[in-house]
């Protein structure tokens, strides 16, 4: 006998956080802001379909943003013009282990799930004590999370290597913040990013200088 959960998956947004993705199965995901898990707005095995959909959603939303992706030898891959994989996108369907969403923080320790930029979630542990003198000493670790990969220690994204601990000069401005954290996506990892600013205009890099307009630049070198 059906019930009314079973019901709730004829509906496309409720299936898409149960139903498993299937080889060459197009995906319009959000890509910002990202989040801890996929959010997936569109699924389909239509390529034009898809990416009309992606253009649409785009010039409705100005506080976000979609990219589109196939979903290929159980990854997400971006796509080329032709709607064929491309290569591995940033962006995946990351699974965080149980463990990590029963709550452990105390007096002395704050703990949290957090996302790097290209949407990889880590989790970090920071411990603050003081001595018998008063004097208080913090130490920060952050480690995988992954339900295949977790507990291990890092200080660098594994999946797109950018360093999740900045150690901040004295002098550091708020301007020098803004420009760690404005390397565009597309950018991420690349060997010719260059991202210093020049009379308060950013060069991205030699080969584009304001960047690449979208998110797979033909000239990306690792």
């Amino acid at each position: 006998m059906d019930t009314l959960k079973d019901f709730l998956f004829l509906k496309a947004n409720v299936a898409a956080e149960f139903n498993p993705f299937d080889e060459r199965e197009y995906l319009v995901i959000q890509t910002y802001p990202r989040d801890q898990s996929l959010r997936v707005s569109k699924r389909s095995f239509d390529y034009e379909s898809a990416k009309s959909y992606e253009i649409i959603v785009n010039m409705a939303h100005d506080c976000s943003s979609f990219g589109l992706r196939i979903f290929h030898n159980s990854k997400l891959w971006t796509v080329d013009f032709e709607g064929n994989p491309e290569s591995i996108s940033l962006e995946q369907d990351w699974k965080i282990a149980e463990k990590y969403f029963q709550p452990c923080c105390t007096n002395d320790v704050e703990c949290e799930v957090n996302i790097c930029q290209c949407s990889y979630p880590y989790f970090s542990t920071l411990r603050v004590d003081i001595s018998d003198t008063g004097e208080y000493s913090s130490h920060l670790r952050l480690e995988t999370c992954l339900v295949d990969d977790n507990s291990r220690e890092i200080d660098h994204c594994p999946n797109c290597n950018c360093a999740l601990i900045v150690e901040e000069d004295e002098d550091e401005d708020e301007d020098d913040l803004d420009e760690t954290e404005s390397t565009p996506l597309a950018c991420i990892g690349c060997d010719n990013y260059h991202g210093q600013y020049y009379g308060g205009n950013m060069l991205v890099c030699g080969i584009h200088a304001r960047g690449w307009d979208g998110e797979n630049c033909p000239d990306y070198q690792q």
